[in-house]
């Protein structure tokens, strides 16, 4: 048994399965090598709009001598098994845990022997009324989807069992520029007799220890605070656990001491200052990954984001793992964190039913979500629902009950909850509530700002926010018309629509979030529509990451500090309209225009960084066209032929290239 231990605790990553479906109960049933993180629905959902939602198990063995067993406590931690999971040892059960996207972990101990051991995990994603979430416009892939490890521990530690998390929870009862009270609460699970302590240590980020105690209360004389974007600092807590002077187990947590608050009026402020909080909506599904635990595909998306100029993200529908709100911990972007409690939106399911069995699974994943990322600077908010809806059960009552749990078990953090009607019947229930409105998509009529406007009447003293807005957009189909159709999803359209709404939106302070639908395209096996089936088509990004649309450059140019200057409709190549707008997003003053090298004219931005050269000429044949701004430059190509509009494809093609 090879391992990466830390003092007396040794953690093992468990990589290698064997893999089969659970209906094959041959006493040789025919086995697949597999590694873990691991989904049997990688391919199907691109090959078919349906995909299996089934019952398959994974086994291993795992080998131990009588002095690997001597005196040592086993537990196997998964990370993420979607979304119901039977745990054995030696055909003997060990547990059971419900919800694909919180972590569990189960002692092994009594069930191993000296020898040969196997491990069997029986695993489905099939359709479950008392597992949550019962709806969505996402894919539920089945399979051990994260990590899987193996510790091992003296007879005596810090408890890996309380509710998948590490056991240590830093408590910030008091953050003030000049001091900061931490608490530390730790968890031991001990099995011997003998006396114990704990010793706390807090290490800066250059791996200065600036402070050391045996006590769990621990005073900062001016610390360093997590000030978002600006300054994400973070902390290393380590616990150790110690008899006789000596280590026997130790846990270390990252964290950063900052404080936050809420105003109806204004908004969102971190560390006594304004933070308008605007960004995207993110699955944590990367391209191709089929919702498997992906670090590689969770940093490029970080790095895409953060570069993108936001200050906050909305995690959808589900817990994102702890390794991806870590990367906005670091890059210091505040984080809604929500529960697997998704509605239907507009399509046919409940969502929620009033079952005590679901009720109970629910409030389990919630409380395991807010133990296992308590620690977590950047998770400012708890998201109790995604759009629930009163056509079915009532569902007040419980989220009540959801809320309660949240403030007792973290009193500092805010609730929160989306919503796409009926705010009467939601009223009060959280902390602050998110609407889920697609003005100039789904609306035909009105405006986002007037909308938000009467909303926020209605709401009085509580906050309210934008946590989702949008409109489709393919790069791959193009036209300046307003229209959309099943299979018609312009980016110019889609541009357009992010345009209008972020100009109602940039001046609503009382707004204290404005998060895009959606960061990137996501797969969605009831979707049907677009150049592409199977996929929600309102990223901004492309699925396979490598084409940034024309609205987040709308954005960038809005929200980076960095030089923008782009040229929209860069992919309309093929004109037949020799009069055209030639619009520019960027936030420097002004730009010069220039058509096949021929200054055309200059002219400044407005307030939503657009610049936009009215009628145009283009010639016949290619044209180039080109903008300035000082020492920045943009340029692009299109095609006045006379011809029919340039043909879309709407098949596979833009899957094809790139990966994490």
């Amino acid at each position: 048994m090879s391992a990466q231990g830390m003092l007396a605790r040794e953690v093992t990553q468990l990589k290698d399965w064997k893999f089969y479906p659970a209906y094959d109960v041959n006493r040789k049933p025919k086995m697949e090598d597999v590694t873990v993180p691991h989904t049997w629905n990688m391919t199907d959902v691109f090959d078919d709009m349906k995909y299996e939602r089934g019952t398959y198990v994974y086994e291993r063995m795992l080998t131990l001598s009588d002095n690997q067993r001597k005196d040592k406590r086993f537990f196997l931690r998964f990370d993420g098994v979607n979304s119901f999971a039977e745990v054995a040892v030696n055909q003997q059960y060990v547990g059971q845990h419900a919800g694909g996207y919180t972590a569990f972990t189960l002692e092994i101990t009594d069930k191993l022997k000296t020898g040969d051991n196997k491990l069997s995990v029986v695993v489905s994603n099939a359709y479950r009324t008392d597992v949550a979430p019962l709806a969505g416009d996402f894919n539920m892939y089945g399979g051990i989807t994260r990590p899987v490890w193996l510790i091992v521990t003296g007879q005596d530690c810090i408890s890996p069992l309380d509710y998948g998390s590490n056991g240590v929870y830093i408590h910030q009862d008091k953050v003030t520029p000049e001091q900061v009270d931490l608490r530390i609460e730790t968890v031991l699970s001990q099995k011997s007799s003998q006396n114990s302590e704990l010793r706390i240590t807090i290490v800066d980020k250059d791996g200065k220890v600036v402070a050391e105690t045996n006590d769990d209360k621990v005073k900062l004389k001016n610390p360093i605070l997590w000030n978002g974007r600006k300054n994400p600092y973070l902390y290393k807590v380590r616990v150790e656990l110690l008899q006789n002077g000596k280590v026997i187990d130790c846990v270390a947590e990252q964290t950063g001491v900052r404080y936050f608050s809420l105003d109806a009026e204004k908004g969102f402020f971190l560390n006594g200052q304004h933070l308008d909080l605007h960004g995207v909506c993110r699955h944590e599904e990367g391209y191709r990954t089929g919702g498997l635990y992906n670090e590689a595909a969770m940093r490029q998306d970080a790095d895409i984001i953060s570069e993108l100029g936001c200050t906050g993200v909305r995690f959808v529908h589900y817990p994102h793992s702890k390794y991806d709100v870590q990367q906005y911990d670091e890059r210091g972007i505040v984080v809604w964190q929500e529960l697997n409690l998704a509605g239907p939106g507009g399509y046919n399911s409940p969502g929620y039913m009033k079952n005590p069995q679901l009720e109970a699974n629910v409030m389990q994943n919630l409380i395991e979500m807010v133990k296992q990322h308590y620690n977590s600077p950047a998770i400012c908010f708890w998201s109790l629902c995604n759009e629930l809806s009163f056509k079915y059960d009532e569902p007040a009552t419980f989220l009540r009950r959801l809320h309660e749990k949240a403030k007792e078990l973290d009193s500092q953090r805010l609730t929160t909850l989306a919503i796409c009607y009926d705010q009467d019947k939601f009223q009060g229930i959280t902390d602050c509530i998110g609407w889920n409105k697609y003005f100039g998509y789904y609306e035909k009529k009105g405006g986002v700002g007037d909308f938000m406007d009467k909303a926020h009447k209605e709401a009085g003293l509580q906050p309210i926010g934008l946590c989702e807005y949008g409109a489709a957009g393919s790069h791959l189909q193009h036209g300046f018309e307003p229209k959309v159709t099943n299979k018609i999803h312009y980016e110019e359209n889609q541009a357009r629509v992010h345009e209008e709404n972020w100009r109602d939106m940039h001046t609503r302070d009382y707004a204290w979030c404005k998060f895009i639908w959606q960061y990137a395209d996501n797969p969605s096996s009831i979707r049907d529509e677009g150049d592409q089936r199977g996929m929600n088509d309102k990223g901004i990004v492309s699925y396979d990451r490598t084409v940034r649309k024309d609205a987040y450059y709308f954005y960038k140019a809005n929200w980076s500090s960095e030089p923008v200057l782009y040229i929209a409709a860069r992919r309309y190549t093929q004109r037949t309209d020799a009069k055209t707008d030639v619009k520019v997003y960027t936030n420097q003053p002004q730009a010069t225009l220039y058509l096949n090298d021929k200054r055309i004219g200059k002219a400044r931005k407005d307030e939503i960084g657009r610049i936009v050269f009215k009628d145009v000429t283009l010639l016949e044949g290619e044209n180039t066209i080109r903008v300035t701004s000082g020492k920045l430059s943009d340029e692009c190509t299109c095609i006045l032929n006379g011809n029919k509009r340039q043909k879309q494809p709407i098949n596979d093609e833009r899957l094809d290239g790139a990966v994490n």
